[in-house]
């Protein structure tokens, strides 16, 4: 075959190629377009919104699985973190990002296995001081975001009510920090690590609480969708590790670390 007919079939096989993976269709018993409830405040480094640049690091995992199951990622951004897992019974979206396990919310929703391990701490901000044990939270005014794990991390930790004030994401958060109208916040270690890069007086305290988990919310019914997740997880649980080298600081792979051995 001449150099010229070599081309030409190249080509022909990289069009039918194309056209067989354009009319390939999800597989069965998946959703055609999974859309992901999201907390509208995530930083971009865990979950971007924005269609070019960097996917962030749950999205990037999420668009892995629907190349892999021929389907289309919608991200579906939530305002109010306490109406997240509402929204997902509803039918208003179809796994829920990086929520963090609990035992509360197992009794409403299932869970994939692990995206990542959480650990909260406790934070302030300078000229403030670390808060060093984890009962000094109870005679502090402590920022939280209703229906959020931490906000159940600092009433379990015994914070008691009248000293737990209110904020409706992360950004009203930090802003209330920052203006003094709190001593301090429980927060994922995470968070905390992406936060401290845009504000470098926040201040890493005691950690509150065990270790969690943080993985997808699916509703119960949906058995099928969390056996595929379950098993592309387990098999790039590799992959998620350099993911996170990707996305995240060598602080914060630092603080994961000290989280595992504390």
């Amino acid at each position: 075959m001449c150099q010229r007919g070599k081309v030409l079939v190249l080509m022909l096989v990289g069009l039918l190629a194309g056209a067989m993976a354009g009319a390939r269709e999800a597989t069965p018993g998946l959703p055609p377009t999974l859309r992901v409830l999201v907390a509208a405040d995530e930083m971009p480094e865990m979950f971007s919104f924005e269609d070019s640049g960097r996917p962030g690091f749950e999205r990037e995992v999420l668009e892995g699985f629907c190349r892999i199951h021929a389907l289309r990622l919608e991200a579906v951004p939530v305002r109010d973190f306490d109406q997240i897992i509402p929204m997902l019974l509803r039918g208003e979206g179809d796994v829920i990002a990086g929520i963090v396990d609990t035992p509360e919310r197992r009794e409403a929703i299932a869970f994939s296995s692990e995206m990542f391990p959480v650990r909260h701490l406790a934070v302030s901000r300078r000229p403030g001081s670390p808060v060093s044990r984890e009962d000094a939270l109870r005679e502090i005014r402590v920022g939280v975001i209703p229906g959020t794990s931490w906000e159940k991390t600092a009433e379990n930790a015994g914070v008691p009510a009248d000293r737990r004030h209110a904020f409706r994401d992360a950004d009203e958060l930090l802003a209330g920090l920052r203006a003094g109208k709190v001593d301090a916040v429980v927060m994922a270690l995470l968070d905390f690590a992406l936060a401290q890069k845009r504000d470098p007086d926040l201040v890493a305290g005691t950690f509150v609480g065990p270790t969690a988990s943080a993985a997808l919310g699916l509703r119960k019914d949906d058995e099928r969708l969390r056996q595929e997740l379950d098993g592309y997880l387990q098999g790039m649980r590799q992959a998620r590790h350099h993911l996170m080298f990707k996305y995240l600081s060598e602080e914060a792979l630092s603080l994961i670390a000290l989280a595992r051995r504390d």
